[in-house]
């Protein structure tokens, strides 16, 4: 290749007089060059910066800078250093200018007046020379940037070399030591290549299958599937399909393929792969033959405890209802306690019944929250009334503290945080002998602070407990954030916890005093019961050590807000509004959805001691006992009262003589039935304004009776049915309401529960009897 150069070609000529610049470019100004003249030294230095210069024309004798020093300056510059320089002179002293000229790097001397040909020919030469120079210069740049080119090149060939090496050899140990068969056909389904694994799988050696179809070894496998393609046009890529290949030996086992294709030199081949996958398939029944065995299992483990329950729930309806009745005859003081003793242990076996039921829910995950509105300083107080006697007998001091800026409605389980606070408080009392138990209510990101303290008066003032609420009342503000996490603080002064307890006391079954002689009994269960509790509801729970003596448990909960006084926000249920929220009312406190909408801890642990302690509140408010005698309902045209007529349908002895005598304490009559058809054929025979119907009867349940009742009558001659049964798990509610029962009392059944049942449905008028709309 001619490497030419068309690049400007300058002239540097420097003479302090312009006539003599003027005379050599009347000499060199038909040869196409760049003339740049210059009248000094300093000016031709500037000059040299800016451009480059093929030679230079130096006058000797200059003012200020002459030519010796203007060249001494230009060789010492790198740059500049190579540029030929040509003196002219008109000085008299030539030998001594030409010796000082050539040794300050001077290519030639000239003296004035020259001859113009030799002076262009000598400039020409210079040019000639410097073209030269900057040909050469291009060439050899051209041949390093080739060079280099090579030198890339080079190394991608080796470096592809290299990965071609490196994937034929990892393709020759992918394909020698892999378990599954690779397979690589054409269009026509003809085995062009396999690997060694083809051997162990299939049985076949290479040379058995090479050119043979590939429907050898995969039957179902189209022959020709050259024609297979995707609904955008594309050949099939390498997606997992179960297939069932063929051994040698004609057996079958289960696989699964994975089918890819290219293109080479224009015919599409295709390769899958063959994955052995019996072991998976034998796992995967075996796993569902499992989840069949936990599933029965699971099932037979509700079936139990739904037994167990009912089995130990019905007997005890007898002992705690007729120790009821027989503390209320005449007895001296010795009978009087050994009542006693048979009424605390018959509560005792039911509390262990119900935790065990509680935490089998839990453990099942069948444990479910409501979210209601609810008055948070109430639910404190409905739970601490519980306590109010045994902390009296034991000198014990209980105390309430409430942040005021906590709202005074909220939305959240009022249940569960009850029954969490229950088996707090209930454990502080039984580890502590003596000091007080302290209960702090505040926001969780809070801290503890004392403040000054004002007395709060509680909703129920009793003797023996103080609630106190720290600081100045909350001001009214509005609050935007819906969420309000809580934090609850139970301190007591009692025995405390070894630290090696620590680790295992939200754990079931666990107690501080395992020991054959243990002091305080229990199941263990009331721990791990409040963790799971806590947990749903979107909290953590802890305990640390009392200082000087003691124990302290803190958990947090998350609720909703309800800003006091204003509107339920739109995403929560419809609810009333705080100011029209009263005392509760008997009605209130036992309704159908409180018992059997929640959970197992609803209608089992809570709720009975939620009985307790309305039923000792309602006795405190009324100043009175319950009312007894006859009562009355609304029937006929004439306005006239008459005495209802209510069915017992129960097959236990002692439960028909225990409901007997607690309606005949209310001043009720009722007919007893032995079984579920006999329930039918006397509902059928009589018009009954309500029905107690047990769920567990020989002949025909409780539940088939219902349905059949409500079959036979009409809807608005239907009796008012009461599921009244030992049978509390969560599925119960649900039968019960498909049954088209109205209401749900669970065993044991107490006189006050009775009585608000037939105050609801018969007090109010036998009108309204019939099926009520499923909560």
């Amino acid at each position: 290749m001619v490497i030419s150069y068309d690049g400007p070609i300058n002239i540097l000529l420097v003479d302090d007089h312009p006539e003599n610049l003027l005379a050599i470019e009347a000499v060199l100004g038909d040869l196409n060059y760049n003339l740049v003249k210059c009248l000094s030294g300093e000016e031709a230095l500037r000059a040299l910066l800016k451009d480059d210069f093929a030679v230079i024309v130096l006058d000797v004798q200059m003012p200020g800078m002459d030519g010796f020093e203007t060249a001494r300056m230009i060789k010492s510059r790198d740059k500049t250093k190579e540029i030929p320089i040509i003196f002219v002179s008109a000085t008299s002293k030539e030998t001594q200018h030409l010796y000082t000229g050539y040794a300050v790097g001077a290519i030639d001397y000239m003296l004035k007046p020259f001859v113009p040909q030799i002076f262009r020919s000598k400039i020409e030469g210079f040019v000639s020379m410097y073209v030269s120079n900057k040909k050469l210069q291009l060439q050899t740049d051209l041949l390093h940037q080739k060079k280099k080119e090579l030198e890339k090149i080079n190394n991608e060939l080796l470096r592809m070399t290299y990965q071609l090496s490196k994937a034929e050899a990892m393709t020759n140990v992918v394909t020698s030591t892999s378990m599954d068969t690779m397979v690589t056909f054409d269009e026509r389904g003809t085995i062009l290549a396999v690997n060694k694994a083809l051997t162990t799988m299939f049985g076949y050696g290479e040379e058995e299958v090479i050119g043979k179809p590939v429907t050898l070894l995969i039957p179902l496998l189209e022959p020709d599937i050259s024609g297979k393609t995707a609904e955008d046009g594309s050949k099939p890529g390498i997606k997992p399909e179960e297939v069932t290949p063929r051994r040698k030996d004609g057996s079958w086992f289960f696989a699964e393929m994975k089918l890819g294709s290219t293109m080479v030199e224009g015919e599409r081949i295709y390769a899958c792969t063959i994955s052995d996958i019996s072991e998976r398939k034998q796992s995967e029944r075996e796993l569902v033959r499992a989840k069949e065995a936990a599933e029965i299992a699971a099932r037979a483990k509700t079936e139990f405890l739904a037994m167990v329950s009912h089995e130990i729930r019905t007997p005890m309806n007898g002992v705690i209802g007729m120790t009821t009745l027989l503390m209320e005859t005449a007895l001296n003081e010795e009978q009087r306690d050994y009542a006693e003793i048979i009424q605390k242990s018959g509560n005792t076996l039911l509390n262990v019944i119900n935790d065990i039921l509680d935490y089998a829910k839990i453990e099942a995950g069948k444990m479910e929250l409501e979210e209601v509105q609810f008055q948070l300083q109430s639910c404190l107080d409905e739970t601490l009334d519980m306590f109010i006697a045994k902390s009296r007998e034991r000198n014990l001091d209980i105390t309430c503290t409430i942040d005021p800026a906590i709202p005074e409605f909220v939305y959240g389980d009022a249940t569960k945080l009850r029954q969490i606070l229950i088996n707090l408080v209930g454990n502080a009392i039984k580890f502590t002998n003596e000091g007080s138990i302290q209960i702090y209510v505040r926001a969780a990101e809070q801290s503890n602070q004392g403040g000054n303290r004002q007395p709060y008066k509680a909703a129920k003032n009793k003797p023996g407990l103080d609630v106190w609420q720290t600081g100045a009342p909350a001001s009214g503000e509005e609050t935007v954030n819906p969420l309000l996490m809580l934090e609850f603080e139970v301190r007591d002064t009692g025995v405390g916890i070894p630290d090696d307890k620590l680790p295992l006391l939200f754990k079931p079954f666990s107690q501080l005093d395992s020991s054959m002689t243990r002091k305080y009994g229990g199941t263990g269960l009331g721990l791990a019961i409040c963790s799971n509790l806590v947990e749903m509801m979107g909290g953590t729970i802890r305990v640390e050590h009392n200082v000087p003596t003691g124990a302290v448990f803190m958990f947090t909960i998350a609720l909703k807000r309800f800003a006091s006084g204003k509107a339920a926000p739109s995403e929560l249920p419809a609810l009333p509004a705080p100011e029209e929220k009263a005392e509760p009312s008997r009605k209130g406190a036992f309704s159908f959805l409180a018992m059997l909408e929640g959970t197992v801890g609803e209608i089992g642990a809570a709720s009975e001691r939620e009985r307790e302690e309305a039923e000792g509140a309602m006795r405190e408010r009324d100043d009175a006992a319950l009312p007894l005698g006859p009562r009355s309902v609304i029937g006929g045209n004439d306005g006239m009262s008459t005495p209802p007529r209510i069915l017992v349908a129960e097959d236990n002895e002692v439960n028909q003589k225990l409901t007997l005598r607690l309606l005949g304490r209310l001043g009720y009559a009722a007919d007893i039935a032995e079984n579920g058809w006999q329930a039918l054929e006397m509902a059928a025979a009589e018009e009954y304004d309500l029905i107690l119907m047990d769920m567990q009867m020989p002949v025909m349940d409780g539940l088939e009776a219902t349905r059949r009742i409500g079959e036979n009558k009409e809807t608005g001659s239907r009796p008012v049915i009461v599921a009244m049964t030992a049978n509390v798990l969560p599925a119960d509610r649900q039968r019960c309401l498909d049954a088209g029962m109205t209401d749900y009392i669970s065993k044991p059944v107490r006189l006050e529960m009775l009585d608000d049942i037939l105050q609801r449905y018969l007090a109010e008028g036998i009108s309204g009897r019939g099926k009520l709309p499923a909560h």
